[in-house]
């Protein structure tokens, strides 16, 4: 469902991303690693729409979608998270929810504005989804409370949520369980599996190799911004180039 052919973005003279390819299957959850500067945000940001590409193409469903913005690509069903937390922390958890639901209601001001039934049973609907949305994602105990109220494990899942709440075809996850400790990793690995067997694509960041190794179904590794392996776990786990990215050519 999502294709990526020979990628490249320049910044000046740094080429962040040279000449990636790889392709990720529907349902599947496939994870992108690689050492600090190998790339891997800036790979998520050109996906998601957040950069234009300076070459190459992002076939999703069948389109080019490269070059086209985060709205246009979340309308086509591509949701994403960030490496680090985008709450808003004055709102109640469950508004952050329903924020992820806005490119599916009712846009109209004026029926908005008079608070007309059509409305009022959308945005009840709509609460009714994001409740269930944060039950899914662990956090239920939370439908009730601020933001600001919620411990930093707990706001990464109700950013999943919120992702979860614009209905995408495919999620693309940037470093969920970073500053997570043992038992909160846990609890975003098994939720990433439940995604996953909802039927939504993943596409995972992660520095956790363990929590990478337990869910992935194929792994690309990025280095200096180009790929240097890609395969199932135990494919990259055995690679020596892989080892030696990590560990220095002497290990």
């Amino acid at each position: 469902m999502l294709s990526i052919e020979n990628l490249s973005k320049s910044f000046g003279g740094v080429h962040a991303v040279q000449g990636v390819s790889f392709s990720v299957k529907q349902g599947a959850i496939h994870s992108v690693i690689g050492p600090n500067g190998a790339g891997k945000t800036t790979l998520f940001n050109l996906v998601t729409g957040v950069y234009t590409p300076t070459s190459g193409r992002i076939m999703f469903n069948g389109e080019n979608v490269a070059g086209m913005s985060p709205d246009a690509l979340a309308r086509r069903g591509m949701s994403r998270t960030f490496q680090n937390l985008q709450v808003c922390m004055n709102m109640s958890a469950l508004d952050n929810v329903m924020v992820g639901s806005h490119l599916r209601l009712n846009q109209n001001l004026f029926a908005s504005m008079l608070r007309l039934p059509a409305v009022r049973r959308a945005d009840e609907a709509c609460r009714h989804d994001a409740a269930e949305l944060m039950r899914f994602c662990g956090v239920g105990k939370y439908i009730y409370a601020d933001a600001d109220q919620m411990s930093y494990g707990a706001l990464k899942r109700l950013e999943i949520a919120r992702a979860l709440a614009a209905k995408p075809k495919v999620i693309l996850l940037d470093e969920p369980a970073a500053g997570l400790n043992h038992t909160e990793t846990g609890e975003i690995e098994e939720l990433v599996r439940k995604i996953a067997q909802s039927g939504i694509t993943v596409v995972l960041v992660e520095h956790d190799m363990k929590l990478v190794m337990n869910l992935s179904d194929h792994i690309l590794v990025l280095d200096y911004g180009k790929k240097l392996a890609e395969g199932t776990a135990a494919e990259v786990r055995a690679n020596p180039d892989v080892i030696a990215a990590y560990l220095g050519a002497a290990a």
